[in-house]
């Protein structure tokens, strides 16, 4: 290997935890291909439950500038790869190829977790290697779609929360969809950290015979204050100052550019989200990944924003990773469509516009998986209440929940269930969930709100 062009070396101290530091670098003119590698003292996995040593995040901005949302900024992989190529042709995912401009770069080093002894940091840079192994997808493999209970008409299956290679994932998105076809999902979020390049769904060919579920793009906005996602975005937010006031507007600026914007996984090693009520989400991530994983606490967490009046929106995803590693940890992996967030779209087949407006009017559901149960809620105007239909549930315990109190309750008699709770004097919403004889939730509905005036 030829020696670098330009080395950066530097140390982050304890009190610099969790402070992002842009590294200046100079490109001179003529330049192809940039191929960074960086090594760190102390190196630890990024698991926020691991401590006592270091975890170095890394992105990379041109010559046109740091600024939040700006076109500068070329990418992010936080703390996945320590090797990268960018260029005029192709990048490392999740990386942003197209020219190498003349002038002062920067190379952003995030020191997520710092030591005791400190972290020591090497970045080497090398001007046009002559890097040829671009990364390239498989080609597909026809998906088998499960038989599964019908939907209710217009009604879709999706998993909102997943991540591809454009981030810390094992899987490329078109890898993704066939898994999530054979599912059986009809919709897929890819959500990378960060994301410089937003997903596509692969053409070609062998491509064009496959009946893939639609591909609702979107970016996890990783903080070192928690973690929000933002479908149907344009390009990316800026992550990088972890406050309640940076954050709130970066979420709002997700949302004027007509994102759908939620707070995902506020619970313990989720991790928790630090911001209090930063204005800008319009949904929370109550249900990550299989519900044993304290998402119980996020359900109270949204809970608690609904006794407040605030409204935001119930919404779960897998948070899938891996699709080729194997499992047999103390914990099983996350795989996609657990949960499945059940969403009601105008039209016939689903288009992003309509999954988003779905999500937008809380017409959406979380369960266990792409089987059920299905739990649907409907507001009654003439008897003030709430009709609830109940699918593939006998035996389950249904409960009914005002901002209060549980006020209904009653085990579930039929695979195919319906029946109607009026609103309690002063409830100010309804919402229900099913869960198991030992207490492990497997559906819940978003809350139907109490019209001015008493109707539904």
């Amino acid at each position: 290997m030829s020696e670098p062009d330009v080395v950066l070396e530097g140390r982050f101290n304890p009190d610099q935890e969790r402070v992002y530091a842009h590294v200046p670098f100079a490109v001179p003119p003529g330049i192809r291909q940039l191929e960074v590698r960086y090594d760190y003292s102390d190196r630890i996995p990024s698991d926020p439950g691991l401590r006592g040593g270091n975890t170095l995040d890394l992105g990379l901005f041109d010559e046109r500038g740091t600024a939040g949302s700006g076109p500068g900024f070329r990418g992010w992989s936080g703390s996945a790869a320590r090797e990268i190529v960018v260029g005029e042709a192709w990048a490392t995912p999740p990386y942003r190829p197209g020219p190498i401009g003349a002038g002062d770069w920067h190379a952003l080093l995030g020191p997520y977790k710092v030591g005791p002894r400190g972290l020591e940091y090497r970045v080497e840079i090398r001007f046009d290697p002559a890097r040829t192994g671009r990364p390239r997808p498989p080609e597909p493999r026809p998906p088998t779609r499960p038989d599964l209970p019908p939907a209710r008409p217009g009604w879709v299956r999706a998993d909102l929360h997943s991540h591809s290679r454009y981030s810390d994932g094992d899987a490329w998105p078109g890898e993704l969809l066939v898994a999530a076809a054979g599912a059986g999902l009809d919709v897929l979020g890819i959500t990378d950290h960060n994301a410089a390049v937003p997903p596509e769904t692969p053409t070609g060919a062998a491509w064009s015979s496959l009946v893939m579920p639609l591909l609702v793009p979107g970016v996890e906005v990783t903080t070192y204050g928690g973690h929000w996602n933002a479908w149907g975005g344009a390009g990316w937010y800026d992550f990088r100052e972890p406050t309640s006031t940076a954050t709130g507007a970066a979420m709002r600026r997700a949302m004027a550019d007509g994102a759908f914007v939620a707070v995902n996984h506020p619970k313990p090693l989720g991790p928790e989200w630090a911001y209090g009520d930063a204005a800008g989400f319009l949904a929370v991530e109550v249900w990550n990944g299989h519900w044993p994983a304290l998402n119980a606490i996020a359900l109270a967490w949204w809970e608690d924003r609904l006794r407040r009046g605030q409204r935001p929106v119930a919404i779960g995803g897998s948070d899938t990773h891996f699709l080729h590693r194997p499992g047999g940890g103390p914990l099983p992996l996350a795989r996609l469509g657990v949960p499945t967030t059940w969403i009601e779209v105008p039209g016939g087949a689903p288009t992003v516009d309509g999954v988003l407006a779905g999500l937008r009017a809380g017409r959406c559901f979380v369960s266990a998986g792409p089987s059920g149960p299905q739990l649907y809620a409907d507001g009654v105007a003439e008897a003030g209440g709430v009709r609830l239909r109940v699918v593939d549930a006998a035996g389950a315990a249904l409960t009914v929940h005002d901002q209060r109190r549980c006020v209904f309750a009653a085990a579930v008699p039929d695979p195919d269930w319906a029946v109607a709770v009026p609103f309690p004097d002063g409830a100010i919403y309804l919402r229900a969930q099913v869960a198991d004889p030992y207490g492990t939730l497997l559906a819940l509905t978003n809350p139907v709100w109490r019209a001015a005036g008493g109707g539904a």
